[in-house]
């Protein structure tokens, strides 16, 4: 036998306020009993479906690319939605160390909402390879950027980074070593953290660049502070919704017009997600993950070769991959090409056992004078190089120069040597010894590595 379920006015209003935020509820709107939201199987509910419910993206730099959304509503009762963009953080993009003590502060998220405060994670690493200890970090927050509050850099084995308290509202905030005694608290292969809340104008709607300084104790070589950048993107501007928000009734749906925008995005591939937000019970959150990935149609790397022995490769993957078309107008300066497998690219004898051009590997040249060549193509988004157990002739897949310390950090302990081609310079982990401490775009490098592994080069910060 059913039971009559009584529930009191007041709660009702209360649930009905909470389901239904935006609307006003008085004596006279109340459900009549034929329609209330109580009946013998419970309440009745909305029910989101979204198609699609995942998008892969590709688009090129400073454009607009427009998409659809259906939101269903399977339910039984009302949907209330709206789509949320700033939800999904930016893939971590590691600030890129222009110094050879490999040391870098990183920052989390990479993406500010204007009009807000933030709670952001400061991480500072010291990658120093001769010893040195870092002792203070100076971070230049532009006007419209204030500093609400934020915490010492906890971490260091000698000691905090102390915050001086400043409000970085177009003049500089510091954290140092207080007694100054030791020479620096953060050591190498340590990292500090700190978290600070950070206020952004309303106004601010453009990709800041925050400059940093770190600087350590004066052991070793120089140099002994370094400056670089961060790089901040507006969280609006990746996502638009229209609308961003709607009621859909029982068994209806909407179609929603999303806008990608790849305005001041650096070139790489990025993981995001939005999330719908509904008034159905079971998935109030509804995320819908995002690849997006940002290049240009076409790039053209021009890769310097020098006199004698090097080795070369490319972050395009070529148009026109094969060798002979390549190398049509250098023949003359090339004296013989090969891979790590001995393959032949010998234009002077007319052998080709090489073929096509391969971007996840890198090739040595010998050369009888130094000349350019150009390479045509897409831009290598996965920028993952597949690494085999003992030796590999490693290709670098970035437009910039990486930090070697940065790159090889999270394979450091299956690493025996890595070494510069027709040079000297070597990373050598187990003797600590860092000499080659950037890998240079157009280059290529001999690496030794005890077990199959993958190198992942950062997206480029431009």
């Amino acid at each position: 036998m059913a039971h009559k379920i009584n529930i009191p006015k007041a709660v009702l209003i209360l649930l009905m306020f909470y389901f239904f935020p935006g609307v006003t509820y008085t004596q006279e709107a109340r459900p009549e009993p034929g329609i209330s939201s109580v009946h013998s199987a419970g309440f009745l509910s909305p029910e989101v479906f979204v198609i699609p419910d995942s998008f892969y993206l590709v688009i090129r730099p400073d454009t607009l690319s427009q998409k659809g959304i259906t939101i269903f509503n399977t339910g039984d009762d009302t949907l209330v939605y709206s789509i949320d963009a700033n939800t999904g953080l930016w893939a971590s993009i590691s600030a890129q160390p222009e110094s050879i003590e490999g040391s870098e502060l990183t920052i989390a998220p990479t993406g500010y909402k204007p009009g807000e405060s933030i709670d952001f994670t400061m991480n500072l690493y010291n990658g120093s390879p001769d010893n040195e200890w870092l002792d203070t970090l100076i971070v230049n927050f532009p006007e419209g950027v204030t500093v609400n509050f934020a915490t010492n850099f906890i971490g260091g084995t000698q000691g905090p980074l102390v915050f001086d308290g400043g409000s970085g509202n177009g003049s500089p905030v510091s954290w140092n070593d207080n007694d100054g005694s030791n020479g620096g608290n953060i050591l190498p292969g340590e990292s500090a953290l700190s978290i600070a809340n950070i206020h952004f104008d309303e106004d601010l709607n453009d990709t800041l660049q925050i400059v940093y300084t770190v600087s350590g104790d004066d052991y070793g070589g120089t140099p002994h502070s370094i400056t670089d950048t961060i790089t901040l993107i507006p969280e609006e501007v990746w996502l638009i919704a229209d609308p961003e928000s709607g009621v859909i009734p029982p068994g209806e749906e909407v179609q929603t017009t999303l806008y990608f925008n790849s305005a001041g995005i650096p070139i790489g591939s990025y993981d995001r997600y939005f999330t719908i937000h509904t008034n159905d019970t079971t998935n109030p959150e509804f995320d819908v993950p995002v690849k997006m990935i940002v290049f240009p149609s076409s790039l053209t790397h021009t890769i310097n070769v020098p006199q004698g022995l090097s080795a070369m490769s490319t972050y395009v993957i070529p148009l026109n991959n094969e060798f002979e078309t390549i190398f049509d107008t250098l023949n003359d300066k090339v004296d013989v090409i090969h891979d790590i497998e001995s393959h032949l690219y010998w234009p002077d004898q007319g052998i080709n056992t090489i073929g096509e051009w391969n971007n996840e590997q890198g090739y040595i040249v010998s050369a009888k004078e130094a000349f350019q060549v150009k390479v045509y193509g897409l831009f290598e988004i996965s920028q993952t190089v597949l690494l085999k157990e003992g030796w590999n002739l490693m290709p670098v897949l970035n437009t910039i120069p990486s930090s070697s310390f940065v790159v090889f950090r999270d394979i450091d302990e299956i690493i025996d040597i890595v070494e510069e081609v027709g040079g000297d310079k070597v990373y050598w982990p187990e003797q600590s010894i860092f000499t080659l401490t950037q890998l240079m775009p157009g280059q290529a490098y001999f690496i030794r590595v005890k077990e199959d592994c993958s190198v992942v080069f950062p997206p480029p910060v431009e």
